[in-house]
């Protein structure tokens, strides 16, 4: 939900904000794009998912004149729409066995999106598997998570925590999602900018920064950096290292959503504990180009946390656009020779997978802008692409993540690799 908005039976939906837009396109976006990605052994029949919407509101706002659904309902028809493919591409059918929890605090709201639902056709699922819930999500979170381990092993589960501001979901409880489930990945929309309007030496000691594990060092430590120009984005990316080693997520893509209304960046930040999972969501915010951004650089290593560098030399607001794709493609290939260079050095090869995995996060870096990279610098004569099976691969054109990258016996002496 990430704002304030209010919804009342009898009453008009609330004007929907362009931030709120974007986020609602890459929830229902990446519902498919998950389904896709796990459906895609031809003779499975059947995905088991737990969907959490942890502050769902009403369901329904006005786009100018029009009525447009918000987060349930498009969580609902993304899951429908790939349900309805599946079953007419398998000639053994397949059902996408979804559960839905749809929890907001505010009865008012709940009693709305129930109204909604009910209107379209959802009132017999209520209770069976849509679950619409008046609590806050912190409170509802156990026994969601009591659900998910019960519905089976594998425990495929989208949590979306649009939360208002930056404190209505504890770390602690993100890191005991991530730790007592196996495949959760978790959505979270964090207010940064107005955590750093609120942060100051006399606030050290509120539950609300209690919640996010701020101490009054941590605090004291961010607000010093409140000096010369780009001072803001010193501090996000002190919030945002700390964020992601407190939830304890393996995976983690940073990228922000400025509000037009407010002024005020928030952060969308999507955690896992898998390398593909990252992948695809910096896919899809290189698709929806037009409504991310992040604070630093092209390449690798690209938001700037080494802490002997200071980020505002040379910092960029990176847009996911045109431009942006060269300088990405660019940066990438003036790193790898090095990369490349020092794994060889120490051992046989560097694996395809290894050297996604170690470096992805801090990145607008996909597998896709890595690969055809790669395969540039092998069709130079730069590296040589050995495959699982120990062949070599001199003319294919993707990359496997079991792809070993080898130093050629013999290089030409401009070569990238030849220092």
């Amino acid at each position: 939900m990430a704002r304030h908005y209010e919804w009342k039976i009898g009453e008009p939906p609330p004007i929907l904000g362009a931030h709120s837009v974007a986020k609602h396109d890459i929830f229902e976006q990446y519902v498919g794009i998950y389904i896709e990605r796990l459906t895609r052994t031809p003779s499975q029949t059947m995905l088991n998912l737990t969907i959490v919407d942890g502050f769902c509101g009403g369901g329904l706002y006005l786009q100018g004149r029009d009525e447009v659904c918000g987060s349930p309902l498009r969580l609902l028809g993304a899951v429908e729409q790939a349900d309805a493919a599946l079953n007419a591409a398998r000639t053994k059918g397949f059902a996408v066995r979804a559960d839905f929890f749809f929890i907001d605090e505010n009865a008012q709201h709940v009693a709305f999106l129930r109204d909604q639902l009910v209107k379209r056709g959802y009132g017999e699922r209520i209770g069976r598997d849509i679950f619409v819930q008046c609590a806050p999500f912190e409170e509802a979170c156990p026994n969601i998570l009591d659900h998910i381990k019960k519905k089976g092993s594998a425990h495929r589960s989208l949590f979306f925590l649009d939360q208002y501001g930056w404190s209505d979901v504890r770390l602690a409880t993100i890191r005991s999602i991530l730790a007592t489930l196996k495949n959760p990945e978790i959505l979270l929309t964090f207010a940064v900018d107005a955590l750093i309007d609120f942060l100051s030496l006399k606030t050290t000691d509120t539950k609300a920064l209690l919640n996010i594990e701020l101490e009054r060092e941590d605090v004291r430590a961010l607000t010093e950096l409140r000096t010369g120009d780009g001072w803001r984005y010193l501090i996000q990316n002190g919030l945002y290292r700390h964020v992601q080693a407190r939830t304890g997520s393996r995976f983690y893509t940073p990228f922000f959503i400025h509000s037009v209304e407010a002024h005020r960046a928030y952060w969308l930040l999507h955690l896992s504990n898998h390398r593909q999972a990252r992948d695809e969501m910096g896919k899809l915010h290189w698709r929806l180009n037009n409504r991310f951004q992040h604070h630093g650089g092209a390449g690798f290593h690209a938001l700037g946390f080494d802490p002997s560098c200071d980020l505002r030399q040379g910092l960029l607001t990176f847009m996911f656009d045109d431009d942006a794709m060269k300088r990405s493609e660019r940066a990438v290939l003036e790193q790898l020779p090095r990369m490349i260079h020092e794994a060889n050095r120490l051992g046989s090869g560097l694996g395809v997978e290894a050297l996604f995995t170690e470096n992805c996060n801090d990145t607008p870096v996909t597998s896709e802008i890595l690969s055809r990279q790669l395969v540039f610098l092998r069709d130079e004569g730069e590296i040589v692409i050995r495959g699982e099976d120990g062949a070599d691969k001199p003319r294919a054109r993707t990359i496997a993540w079991g792809d070993r990258l080898i130093l050629p016996r013999e290089r030409s002496m401009f070569s990238r690799l030849g220092w």
